[in-house]
């Protein structure tokens, strides 16, 4: 793959291990948190394959960021509607996983 179909995997990846997060902190169905768990653990190792294959200039990392931010409050409100998370929340994990990652 290209660089460019890499950089969206790696948004979709980042996303939904972002939402992933925020499910699981405000689910109601308790049992439901060892899958999600699961699910954030391949999704960053998928995430993480891709983040070693480049090198990231400022420039793709803005980008990447932008696009998360949007992508993961659309994804709330179109998939998880019942869940209610403040926007300086969805940007501190956001941030916190872009920093995790070595970016």
């Amino acid at each position: 793959m290209g660089k460019n179909r890499d950089i969206e995997s790696l948004i979709r990846l980042i996303v939904n291990t972002v939402v992933h997060k925020i499910v699981i902190k405000h689910t109601n169905r308790p049992e439901s948190k060892h899958f999600l768990a699961s699910e954030i653990a391949e999704y960053r190792g998928q995430t993480e394959n891709i983040v070693e294959q480049y090198n990231w200039n400022d420039k793709d990392k803005e980008y990447i960021k932008e696009k998360v931010l949007k992508k993961v409050g659309e994804r709330l409100a179109f998939k998880y509607s019942d869940i209610k998370s403040l926007p300086h929340e969805v940007k501190k994990l956001v941030e916190e996983e872009i920093k995790s990652l070595g970016f």
